[in-house]
């Protein structure tokens, strides 16, 4: 039988419908249920209690089920929205990049958007660095991490790496079409080994700046590349890569230009990690959640101008868990 993983951190605190409804989710439709005696064991009841569990979840119009002998009881289909309810799951947690990420903010909103057709709530949270996002959903920190695709080639290409899948959203979902830029002051002749922003917190960071400034043309100083502007501007640096965000006030107006990639590796590379990737745990409700949406959609809406007016933008709550 496959590995199945039901989110809770204690089973005991679970109703037997819950906990059934919760695996149900996992196998997804088509899945074969566990045989009687493993809800028993993991769950410490009795094979009444679980055959009434499932007969209160087909009652309810919730999961349709059907049994085929000795092979055992199937999931026929579902009402999606009844099932994650008597599930009884916490609001999905999804872990973003920083703060600023006009893609990764519109993702969260579609999220939301489409998950509240379900009465599925959701919490966003920010976190920099993609290698910390993926350690935070090991730890069961988050539900859904948010990766380029650049890092999550790098991240989860190790076969040793726990059992993760993955959601594509789309060419230019996690960089939109020529947003990754280089920011410099405006008019300032290179009189000398430029200093360039570098963030070793990020790893397409780093390649980026590494393909656009190769290091033998160039010092290199640590930087937040979110801050980079700002760092450019007090002169703590004299260029570097950033990805665009909204500014209050326009770059031009404090002396500052942006220009496009230049290098044919930097523009290579920069198409080539431009998709957002949702990670999930594998065999779990939430990859189950995520097979539910429409990912065209998703892509679309992420493809968008930020709308701060729309009900979803303000209605995902942001969890103060990570700063």
């Amino acid at each position: 039988m496959e590995t199945m993983t039901v989110i809770t951190n204690d089973i005991k605190q679970l109703s037997p419908v819950a906990f059934i409804a919760r695996t149900i989710i996992s196998l997804g439709q088509s899945g074969r249920l566990p045989i009687t005696s493993w809800f028993q064991e993991v769950m410490g009841i009795g094979s009444g209690t679980v055959q009434k569990a499932l007969q209160e979840l087909k009652k309810s119009g919730a999961v349709a089920l059907v049994s085929r002998g000795h092979q055992g009881t199937f999931v026929v289909s579902w009402n999606f929205s009844q099932l994650w309810d008597a599930a009884r799951m916490p609001p999905v947690h999804i872990l973003l990049p920083p703060r600023g990420s006009q893609e990764a903010t519109q993702i969260a909103s579609a999220f939301a958007q489409q998950c509240s057709q379900w009465d599925v709530a959701a919490t966003v949270s920010y976190l920099r660095g993609a290698y910390s996002r993926l350690a935070a959903l090991q730890n069961d920190a988050a539900d859904i991490v948010l990766l380029s695709s650049g890092s999550a080639q790098m991240l989860l290409a190790d076969p040793l790496t726990p059992n993760y899948e993955m959601f594509d959203v789309g060419n230019g979902s996690y960089y939109r079409p020529e947003s990754l830029v280089v920011v410099e002051k405006t008019g300032v002749a290179g009189s000398r080994r430029p200093r360039v922003g570098i963030d070793s917190h990020s790893s397409d960071h780093q390649r980026l700046t590494r393909a656009q400034f190769p290091e033998q043309d160039c010092d290199y100083v640590e930087v937040d590349f979110t801050l980079l502007p700002r760092l450019v501007f007090l002169g703590e640096v004299d260029t570097g890569v950033w990805h665009q965000e909204t500014s209050l006030i326009p770059l031009d107006k404090v002396g500052l230009e942006i220009r496009p990639l230049d290098k044919p590796q930097a523009l290579e590379m920069a198409n080539a990690i431009s998709s957002a990737v949702l990670v999930v745990r594998a065999a779990s409700p939430i990859a189950q959640l995520l097979r539910q949406l429409d990912f065209a959609m998703l892509r679309r809406q992420a493809m968008l101008p930020l709308d701060t007016s729309n009900p979803h933008f303000n209605g995902v709550p942001v969890a103060l868990r990570f700063r």
